[in-house]
């Protein structure tokens, strides 16, 4: 694209020339073509020795460079947004791949995408849009919101729900039984885990996170939350909308 048709799609102010833009970078390593950014000002002498064809910084560093340049209160959200329009996600592809498994009494979606190997349980709901990579298992009345991506080998276990727009990385488990157990002279004697994990919409879960289902409430995720890779998020919890955990 055009520089100026990045600023026509995601606004900020235009500086200098009008170059096509290609690519994303860092200020070290962009060639031509690309487009990079200044969001910390430790980076400001890199500017001088981009390769860049254009970047974003913000008003205070119009002066900085003379290159083509996008000006923009928040320069690290701004690249976010251009990486996202040059790189757009793969389309999903309508269909259930024969080697999946699923149940006569589940509702898929005529636009949703079960990949190879993948199975849905009875009474599971699959939204529009929404793609099952390979390997995953959705459990019984699990219920998957539009546009979400379950990417490989993920497990959504009986009666929980994702909303919409969610990314969750491979191998996550989402609803294991909690870690319930009431001592009884001496030996221990296991709570059914009876609630369940509800997750907002625009979540994202790393690969091989585990979120486990309630013991009588739910344990809920919010709206916008991003959870990393590898950690454990126990039963009950309740995690607010748009926190982060790293």
């Amino acid at each position: 694209m055009k520089l100026s048709e990045l600023v026509a799609r995601l606004g900020g102010a235009q500086a200098g020339g009008d170059p096509s833009i290609t690519a994303v970078g860092s200020l070290g390593e962009a060639g031509p073509g690309a487009i990079s950014f200044l969001s910390n000002p430790r980076y400001r002498g890199q500017l001088a020795s981009t390769r860049a064809s254009a970047v974003i910084v913000s008003e205070s560093e119009r002066d900085a460079t003379g290159l083509p340049r996008i000006l923009t209160s928040n320069p690290y959200a701004y690249y976010a947004r251009v990486a996202q329009l040059l790189n757009p996600t793969a389309p999903v592809v309508p269909g259930i791949d024969p080697s999946a498994s699923v149940d006569p009494r589940a509702q898929v979606d005529p636009s949703a995408a079960i990949g190879p190997g993948a199975s849905v349980g009875a009474g599971a709901i699959i939204g529009a849009g929404v793609s099952v990579g390979p390997g995953c298992r959705v459990m019984q009345r699990a219920r998957i919101g539009r546009d979400t991506v379950l990417t490989a080998n993920v497990t959504v276990y009986d009666g929980c729900t994702l909303g919409e727009r969610c990314i969750v990385h491979a191998g996550a488990v989402i609803g294991a039984d909690g870690f319930g157990f009431a001592p009884d002279q001496g030996r221990w004697v296991k709570i059914p885990q009876l609630g369940a994990v509800l997750i907002g919409d625009d979540v994202e879960i790393g690969a091989n996170t585990t979120i486990d289902r309630g013991a009588l409430d739910d344990t809920v995720i919010g709206e916008g939350c991003k959870l990393d890779n590898l950690f454990q998020v126990g039963h009950n919890v309740r995690i607010w909308p748009f926190t982060v955990v790293a």
